[in-house]
């Protein structure tokens, strides 16, 4: 279950406890040993001091993590985290905050580069033998005009599983041709998958290129195959909570891929 706010208030006002709770993770800078001497150091405030009198050197505590670079508190930083996690969107975030938005969206994506570098490549890689998936190909984004130039969108090709994890994966694509698809469901779907798709041309020739069986469904004419209840509902229904996710202004390739990962992510971690 998602921490409620109110278990996290009282952290959340204050420096001390906000430090105090990070610190028992090790979240931060941890050293004994000064690195200029080599002489022992003691943790004043927030930054470690050589006590050796003619080094005194002072290293940040915390260096190498996400507050290295603020000039917001940890408190104020986490707080920023914990809406975004809550999945409150920018204005909330800035109106509960009283940040602007650039230190918010700023703060998101450094927060989305976080979750991409903690997935790892299997987290991605789906199906298996006789388990379904459902592969669908989506624009985020519409054609217009934009500041002299045509804005396409982006094309992105995802799956889903049909098991109670509903493990995903999600790619943006510049083609939406044979080999692109191919060369993608390789690397995300493990053989012996039961692959539900539509008739987009793409697909031709899947089975014979990958150890997965493949069913289709004529979205010309029907949503699910009646013949054998084929159907890409799940993945459809997916993009459109994906979409909901992204201000339109965010149809562009630039940031895409975080944000797939970011939604990927959220799905693994729904129960934790």
């Amino acid at each position: 279950m998602f921490p409620t706010f109110l278990n996290h208030i009282n952290i959340f006002q204050s420096e001390e406890n906000c430090l105090q709770l990070l610190s028992e993770p090790e979240i931060f800078y941890n050293i004994e040993i000064c690195p200029n001497c080599g002489s022992n150091v003691s943790l004043i405030n927030t930054s470690y001091r050589c006590t050796r009198r003619w080094c005194r050197k002072r290293i940040s505590l915390f260096n190498g993590t996400i507050f290295s670079q603020s000039m917001l508190k940890c408190n104020e930083v986490m707080n920023i985290a914990y809406l975004w996690a809550a999945g409150c969107n920018n204005n909330a975030i800035m109106n509960m905050g009283g940040h602007s938005n650039h230190t918010i969206s700023n703060f998101i994506s450094l927060f989305r580069l976080v979750v991409a570098m903690s997935l790892d490549r299997d987290d991605t890689i789906i199906g298996g033998e006789g388990i379904v998936v459902e592969i669908d190909e989506s624009k985020i984004g519409k054609r217009k005009y934009n500041r002299g130039h045509w804005v396409e969108g982006v094309w992105k090709i995802g799956g889903v599983e049909l098991t109670a994890q509903r493990l995903m994966f999600a790619e943006v694509v510049e083609r939406r041709d044979a080999a692109t698809l191919i060369d993608v469901i390789s690397r995300h779907v493990k053989p012996g998958s039961v692959i539900h798709i539509d008739l987009w041309r793409g697909y031709t020739g899947l089975s014979d290129a990958l150890n997965v069986e493949h069913l289709t469904v004529n979205h010309s004419q029907q949503f699910v195959n009646p013949v054998d209840g084929t159907h890409t509902n799940t993945i459809e229904g997916t993009w459109n909570g994906l979409k909901m996710k992204n201000v339109p202004r965010k149809g562009c390739k630039e940031g895409m891929e975080e944000q797939l990962l970011e939604f990927i992510w959220r799905r693994k971690k729904e129960e934790n």
